[in-house]
């Protein structure tokens, strides 16, 4: 196991399942306009603020010396981002888009569009040996020759009152949970990296991708 991982294990007593709030179970999550979040709907994931964000969404990029597809999950304050929907892992139920997302269960987080080169548009956690960070990208493992993808799912936990989250990820392997995070390695990468951390979690909101766009025309 990356010894990145092996470290950020033996402090899960100390993650965010050790502190969730009992109010922050099954409770119903909901956009910048105060409307459910539903699965199957575009949503921006943006910097939670006093104001509605207009900046600081995802991007995609190519980082590390070998990377030949941009599957490289970053944050960059300059831009709206790129819009994602939200799935239910292994929906076998039939159940629709208009089924709406509770906080702390499981669940699939994917960009609408995706390179041609990558396998995915679906999040995943890879282990980046050069930064000794587990990293959140897309794709599959044709994307990470040599790298190791960590299993698990994530989802979406309350900060505060109001639409302010934070996300997280549960190893599949043991049902441990960490947050997810920011931290830029190089200013070069175009912004900051999601990385799973036991502490500093980036908050969130989630934008309705089609109220943005309909402002902008």
């Amino acid at each position: 196991m990356n010894p990145t991982l092996s470290l950020t294990l033996s402090f899960l007593l100390f993650t965010f399942l050790s502190n969730l709030s009992p109010n922050n179970a099954g409770q119903p999550v909901f956009d910048t306009n105060g409307k459910p979040v539903v699965f199957g709907k575009q949503y921006f994931i943006s910097p939670a603020t006093d104001n509605i964000p207009t900046k600081g969404g995802l991007t995609l990029n190519k980082v590390g010396d070998d990377s030949k597809c941009p599957v490289t999950v970053l944050q960059n304050n300059a831009i709206t981002g790129l819009p994602v929907k939200f799935t239910i892992p292994q929906n076998t139920t039939g159940i629709g888009p208009e089924i709406g997302m509770v906080t702390s269960s499981d669940l699939e987080i994917e960009f609408i569009e995706k390179p041609d080169c990558a396998e995915s548009s679906k999040w995943l956690v890879f282990v980046d040996d050069k930064i000794q960070e587990n990293c959140v990208g897309i794709g599959g493992p044709a994307n990470y020759p040599g790298v190791e993808i960590i299993s698990g799912k994530f989802l979406v936990v309350t900060h505060t009152q109001g639409p302010s989250y934070r996300i997280g990820f549960c190893l599949d392997s043991s049902g441990d949970c960490f947050y997810v995070g920011l931290q830029e390695f190089n200013s070069g990468e175009g912004g900051s990296r999601l990385i799973l951390t036991i502490a500093g979690a980036y908050n969130v909101v989630f934008v309705d991708a089609d109220s943005v766009k309909s402002q902008s025309i």
